[in-house]
């Protein structure tokens, strides 16, 4: 077992000296060339520009046989992009609700099946729920995580709620698949969500989507409070400036209304 882990951990670097050589150059790059770069054989290098190929990694020249970065990096580079913007833009958008609110607001995106918060603003006095950046949320009991499931298409929303283990955190937490599509579907129809003490007992929480210019869905932010501050008179107040706040972010980001959102379709 741990030969073929060993195997397989090679593999995937030289697939990635591959990628370095090819991103290096100029102009695409031939098989026999890049083995020699990368001083592989050229049957190994073969089989991995195959491979990367049918991960659209890499794309292969059909007239010159040379190879070169594929589509699919440049998605993923700007989707990576956007998320770095989203950090550094949603900033003032939540220094702004947290002042307006008096209550702690943070962002956060998808991290495989976890709301992961990339950034946090605290309006500076009083007890403010805190939430540190880089710590990791479930997705079916806070307000950003079921934001973040909401926006996805049906096929990646229906992947994620199949793998959770809708683990209890308090007595109001939902506990199991279609009691979260119904509240997904509310969602995706309101464009915000809540968690009324689902995640930590005597904490509510109100959040909004953020998208991305090709109408996919960046990140999340919300605005967390103690319950007894949070008051259902206080979302109804909250919840133009959050929708207001998203929007603006989503602008920012390059998402046009007009255009529409992939996730909610």
């Amino acid at each position: 077992m741990r030969e073929r882990t060993s195997l397989e951990i090679q593999s995937v670097q030289k697939a990635l000296r591959l990628l370095d050589l090819i991103a290096e150059r100029r102009e695409p790059q031939g098989v026999s060339e890049l083995a020699r770069l990368a001083d592989l054989d050229k049957s190994s290098v073969s089989r991995l520009l195959r491979t990367l190929e049918g991960a659209q990694l890499v794309a292969q020249n059909e007239s010159t046989r040379a190879y070169s970065l594929g589509l699919r990096l440049v998605h993923l580079g700007q989707r990576t992009l956007q998320r770095l913007d989203f950090r550094d833009i949603s900033r003032a958008g939540l220094r702004r609700l947290a002042h307006a609110t008096g209550e702690c607001a943070h962002a956060a995106v998808l991290a495989g099946e976890r709301a992961l918060y990339i950034s946090q603003e605290t309006p500076g006095v009083g007890v403010v729920v805190d939430a540190p950046v880089g710590s990791l949320a479930p997705l079916h009991c806070t307000a950003l995580g079921k934001v973040l499931v909401a926006g996805q298409s049906a096929t990646k929303r229906e992947a994620l709620i199949e793998k959770m283990q809708f683990e209890r955190h308090t007595r109001r937490t939902i506990g199991d698949p279609e009691q979260l599509r119904r509240s997904v579907e509310r969602i995706r129809i309101d464009n915000i969500a809540y968690d009324d003490e689902e995640f930590s007992v005597g904490v509510r929480c109100v959040a909004a989507p953020v998208w991305g210019s090709e109408g996919v869905l960046v990140g999340a932010i919300g605005i967390s409070g103690p319950s007894p501050r949070v008051t259902d008179e206080r979302i109804t107040l909250w919840e133009p400036l959050l929708r207001h706040e998203a929007e603006t972010l989503s602008k920012d980001l390059g998402w046009e209304p007009d255009l529409g959102t992939q996730g909610l379709e």
